[in-house]
């Protein structure tokens, strides 16, 4: 009869201790701001001659919302709506492209807000390498190579993602509750 209390207080234990760590993984978004003032916008995607930064998220970390405060201006004849930016992992095999605005000329805007990319369906995760790749460049390319379409004038993106590893205070919250149902385990057999 006591081994069933014991294995009926392990399995309780596990439950919980899987529900709480699952729902610090999920619930626990970082973020990293990306300052996107003076990168240029110069070619289509893929090529060469474009900025590409590289954030560090951890291997496998799902990436769950951008946002974005951001100037910037389309030299003429480009348009403002050629302009875009990238949001992959390093493989190139997913994420998403944000274009911001629908202008078709030259000039000046500004663009701001956010988008919960699971809300949207569109989350993603990057690699076991951790890399999130974020390419600057234009849907289409008007001036000559060599020469900046448009140009971010100031801002920044966000990014939200959550880790795929739990956190160390995860794991030492799990080691407390094993210790804890191994010391009330002795105690009822010493009983």
């Amino acid at each position: 009869m006591r081994n069933l209390k014991f294995v009926r207080a392990l399995m309780f234990f596990a439950a919980v201790t899987a529900a709480l760590a699952g729902g610090a993984v999920r619930a626990a978004e970082t973020t990293q701001v990306v300052n996107v003032a003076g990168i240029k916008s110069y070619d289509l995607f893929g090529e060469a001659g474009n900025t590409v930064i590289e954030l560090n998220l951890g291997a496998l970390a799902q990436v769950t919302s951008i946002t974005w405060n951001v100037n910037y201006t389309a030299f003429d004849p480009s348009w403002l709506a050629d302009m875009e930016v990238h949001f992959s992992p390093s493989a190139g095999n997913a994420g998403v492209v944000f274009t911001p605005s629908i202008t078709e000329e030259g000039g000046s805007e500004h663009s701001e807000g956010s988008a919960n990319l699971v809300d949207l369906g569109l989350d993603f995760k990057v690699g076991a390498d951790g890399k999130l790749r974020i390419e600057f460049s234009e849907n289409y390319k008007d001036l000559n190579p060599g020469e900046a379409d448009g140009q971010w004038d100031s801002g920044s993106f966000t990014i939200g993602y959550v880790s795929a590893v739990p956190e160390p205070s995860s794991y030492a919250m799990m080691l407390l509750g094993l210790v804890a149902v191994g010391a009330i385990a002795r105690r009822r057999q010493n009983s």
